[in-house]
């Protein structure tokens, strides 16, 4: 943590007034809850790919809407907005302008999914991390605290929240993907408030998606806030999610699945009752099987047992989902759902494939609030 920045503690009594979500009609838009994928095509392609290669045509977003996707989580990766100069390391990276080309195709994106019928979460792909953002540690990378500032923190979000802060395709913002466990609970929470009060010091009325860290355990928003919710928002539309994944992400055996993933998911859809809050389910995703993929027929329909009970579950506690995930530049990816015939960055033919998780995906879509 940065000299002159508080330091943040769990509070000694609960505040109620910061324990409900309040008013987020806009953000659910008549439904009880809302059913989509990640779309991770940005993510995919690293640096020194140019920005006129990047992101889905309309075709993708047409596909998963017809599908009956109602929201998609878009991957934005911090490291793309904000570029590391050449011979320099990451602080002269979060120290750089944000590149306005880069957001403008963001934007692009949001409209393409916009014209379809879906609305955007905008996530930053990071753990509380800069560059390191998905998967394995990056050499060189910067924690919140230990590198990243407030202000760091702040100019981002500020800046994004600037851009959409009046678009109406946006549903929300997931401000830190996944927070890394070494960032230490205090300081991660201390600064997704910061993350949160950047975007509303722009006048930026869209709810916001706050994470528990990465963790089998010990970061579950049960575990690390015990208490309850800790974001103070004047306008009450924080909404906690969750990340779940099989202890194996691999072939189905039956013996190896004992129902983890499913108390998990009921300690967390729990936790969301007792405190009265909008929960999400950010990241759910298990492999694909049948003929043409690397795993069996046999295999496909365990796991879709499994995650049949699981987006039941789901439902009953009124979670939004959004599945992980969805790419027009990789056919291939044990995770994903959907997927083009023809991959490539650029995209060649868009998202228009999908594989066996769609037949779970596809039977708990998004649920209108009279029905």
């Amino acid at each position: 943590m940065t000299s002159g920045e508080p330091s943040p503690t769990a509070p000694e009594a609960v505040d109620d007034t910061a324990l409900t979500t309040g008013d987020d009609a806009e953000y659910l838009a008549g439904y009880e809850y809302l059913r989509g994928v990640n779309v991770y095509s940005l993510i995919f392609t690293g640096k020194g790919v140019p920005v006129t290669a990047l992101g889905e045509p309309q075709s993708s977003y047409d596909f998963l809407a017809e599908r009956g996707v109602k929201i998609v989580r878009l991957a934005v990766p911090w490291q793309r907005l904000q570029e590391i100069p050449d011979g320099g390391d990451a602080i002269d990276g979060l120290n750089e302008p944000v590149d306005l080309e880069y957001l403008e195709m963001v934007a692009e994106q949001v409209s393409r999914a916009g014209a379809a019928g879906i609305r955007t979460v905008i996530d930053l792909h990071n753990g509380c991390t800069y560059p390191w953002g998905a998967g394995a540690p990056i050499e060189g990378s910067v924690l919140c605290g230990q590198g990243i500032t407030e202000a760091h923190v702040t100019h981002i979000w500020s800046t994004i929240a600037e851009r959409f802060r009046d678009d109406p395709n946006i549903a929300a913002y997931n401000i830190f993907n996944e927070p890394r466990f070494q960032v230490g609970v205090d300081v991660y929470m201390y600064y997704s408030q910061v993350a949160v009060d950047a975007i509303r010091s722009t006048g930026d009325t869209h709810s916001i998606w706050v994470e528990g860290m990465l963790s089998d355990e010990r970061g579950r928003l049960a575990s690390i806030a015990p208490w309850g919710p800790w974001i103070t928002d004047p306008l009450g539309r924080i909404i906690y999610s969750e990340h779940f994944y099989a202890d194996s992400q691999l072939e189905y055996i039956a013996e190896e699945e004992t129902g983890t993933i499913l108390t998990r998911l009921r300690t967390f859809g729990d936790w969301c009752t007792r405190w009265e809050v909008h929960c999400a389910v950010g990241e759910v995703g298990w492999a694909a099987g049948g003929p043409g993929e690397q795993f069996s027929r046999e295999s496909a329909d365990g796991w879709a047992a499994l995650f049949e009970e699981f987006y039941t579950i789901a439902d009953q506690y009124k979670l939004d989902v959004t599945y992980f995930a969805a790419s027009g530049t990789h056919r291939f990816g044990m995770l994903l759902a959907y997927v083009p015939s023809e991959p490539g960055i650029p995209a060649r033919s868009g998202i228009d494939t999908a594989r066996s998780q769609a037949e779970v995906i596809e039977r708990h879509l998004s649920k209108r609030a009279e029905e």
